[in-house]
């Protein structure tokens, strides 16, 4: 049974965008709301853009940057938060993640297909 569950997860970093359309696909069957299922989607499947771009990064240059990452969602919470103070009276700091978490998402699908061609490029090649 705990094979199943470490395959599963395998399945779904190597290929996260069967959970972009699992996520939504479901979302849709059940709230019957186009814009909520694309927001669950991305919510969801963000997780294993980032995991998938880490791993790719690792094998392509044989070095672990989930470090950088973690500093790049930092950086990027503390820039909004610093944004909202100086030109909002009130920080909402769950509304910076919110937006924090749906551009990594945007990042991070976007480095997956660019990195994801490169890997197979370069194992073609080798």
């Amino acid at each position: 049974m705990r094979d199943y569950i470490y395959y599963t997860l395998a399945l779904f970093i190597a290929f996260p965008f069967i959970v972009t359309f699992l996520a939504y696909w479901i979302t849709k069957l059940t709230k019957k709301h186009t814009w909520k299922a694309v927001h669950n989607a991305v919510q969801w499947s963000a997780i294993f853009f980032i995991l998938g771009v880490g791993i790719l990064l690792q094998l392509l240059f044989d070095q672990s940057f989930f470090g950088w990452i973690i500093l790049l969602f930092l950086i990027s919470l503390a820039g909004l938060l610093i944004h909202q103070y100086r030109n909002q009276t009130e920080i909402e700091v769950s509304k910076a993640i919110k937006i924090v978490w749906r551009s990594a998402f945007l990042l991070f699908s976007s480095a997956y297909i660019i990195l994801s061609f490169i890997y197979i490029i370069f194992e073609v090649l080798s």
